[in-house]
């Protein structure tokens, strides 16, 4: 499987995958910036854990959470997500908190 890697604009990004807020997680699951804003206030911020069942359903909170700790710890324009498709395939967390700072870009590894 081909793939192309690229430095994307956020909003281009957004357009290319349908996106007009927050990617959404299995079960329709999605946060928004009052919840985000919630666990950085409250430093409610959840680590990345290679330990988690990636197929486990999981909260909005906890989904918010992850995106609090990557807007805490990622350097702005740092983010790299995978798309295919024109989904998201890995890096919704990562988007969410790029989009949530302001970012302008992200590193896009373009799968084919």
């Amino acid at each position: 499987m081909p793939i192309r890697l690229a430095t994307v604009h956020v909003d281009d990004v957004r357009e290319l995958t349908g996106l007009a807020s927050y990617p959404r997680w299995s079960g329709g699951v999605t946060v928004d910036d009052e919840l985000i804003e919630l666990h950085l206030l409250c430093e409610e911020l959840i680590a990345p854990c290679d330990d988690r069942d990636p197929n486990a359903p999981v909260p909005a909170e906890e989904h918010a959470g992850r995106v609090a700790w990557l807007i805490r710890n990622i350097e702005p324009n740092g983010c790299t997500i995978t798309v295919k498709d024109g989904r998201i395939q890995d890096g919704n967390h990562r988007f969410s908190a790029a989009v949530y700072r302001g970012d302008d870009l992200v590193r896009v590894c373009f799968m084919e």
